[in-house]
Formats: C-alpha cells, structure tokens, sequence
C-alpha cells in the first residue's frame, strides 16, 4: 500500500473490530454517535436525562452482544433501537401513569435522521475549513459552498484557474488530513 493510499473504513470493518473486543473501534463508534442519539431520544422522551439512559443501554446491549451481532449500518441500527427503546418507554410510563395520550402516534416520531449527524460534522468541517489558509479558505468556500466553477472564481479573483485548482487541491489535502478519522462515516452520511 502507498504512503497517500487511505484504506476506506467501512461499518462492517468497524462490526468485525467490536465482534473482536477492539475497545477503541467502540469508543470511536460511541464517541461519534452518542451525543446525536441522545438529541434524537430527547425529541421523543422530553427529558434528556432519560435519553442519556436510554442511548447508554442501547451501546451497552451492543457491546454485551458483540460476538453475535449482524450490523449493516450502524446509523440505521442505532436509530431504530433508540427508537425501539423510547416507545419502550413511553409505553410503561403510559401504564404507570395510566395516560392514554402518553405515548405517542408512530408518525410523530418521524425525524430527519440525520440531522443531529449532519450538524455536528458540519461543526466539524467548519472548523477545519476555517483552519485553512485565508486565500485557500476563500477560493474552498467560493467552490464548495458557492457552487462557483473554477473559470468563475478564476474571473472574480484575478488569478489563473490553474491557481484556483491548485488552491482547491490544497484545501482538500489539509481537510483529509484533519477529518481522516471520519471521512468514511462522512462518506455514508453524505453519500449514502
């Protein structure tokens, strides 16, 4: 394999670490999705000490299961057992409390799933993209965030295109570099 080579991480190689014990794999898992969880169990519990409870049990049951488990996705699993576990819940709380309106209708749980995912990592690359140096941040930002072909940067700065790709090309290398660690959990977000 070449230096510059980067080996794609994909969830089935990070199910086969965790089916090994890889403690790190499953911190770096828990550490990139638990926060997202608990915002997407909030919507649903209304108290996030709950959710925090609830998306905890959901990482502990994954890894108390870990020799056995058969995950495509970790996105969709974590969603769906989150999910599972706040109408749960809800549903004991209903008979606790013996509320009919307590739990509610399977369509209000409709979420974009997403959300809290894409929000944090655009945080993320955010941050990194202003990390960049100030002529390559703007020409980045006017490409990726303008939606601005290359001639057209090129005509609005004053400078070649040849620059403007070369400024792009940098920008690009010095973000994989600082996102390295996500950019196959970016790669199935924003490109699945």
């Amino acid at each position: 394999m070449r230096v510059n080579e980067i080996k794609p991480i994909t969830d089935q190689s990070l199910v086969e670490s965790i089916k090994n014990s890889n403690e790190g794999v499953f911190e770096l898992v828990f550490n990139f999705y638990y926060s997202g969880l608990v915002v997407y169990a909030d919507q649903i519990i209304k108290n996030t000490t709950i959710s925090e409870d609830i998306v905890q049990s959901v990482f502990m049951k994954l890894w108390e299961n870990r020799e056995t488990i058969d995950i495509r996705s970790f996105r969709s699993y974590f969603i769906q057992c989150v999910k599972n576990r706040c109408i749960d819940h809800l549903r004991s709380q209903q008979v606790k409390n013996k509320f009919d309106n307590r739990a509610p209708e399977s369509d209000l749980l409709v979420m974009d799933e997403d959300l809290w995912t894409k929000t944090e990592l655009s945080e993320l690359i955010e941050q990194s993209v202003e990390s960049l140096p100030p002529r390559c941040r703007e020409i980045f930002r006017m490409s990726r965030y303008e939606n601005l072909k290359i001639a057209e940067i090129a005509d609005q700065l004053k400078i070649s295109k040849r620059t403007v790709e070369t400024q792009i090309s940098k920008a690009l290398k010095i973000l994989r570099v600082k996102l390295i660690d996500y950019l196959s959990l970016l790669a199935l977000i924003f490109f699945s």
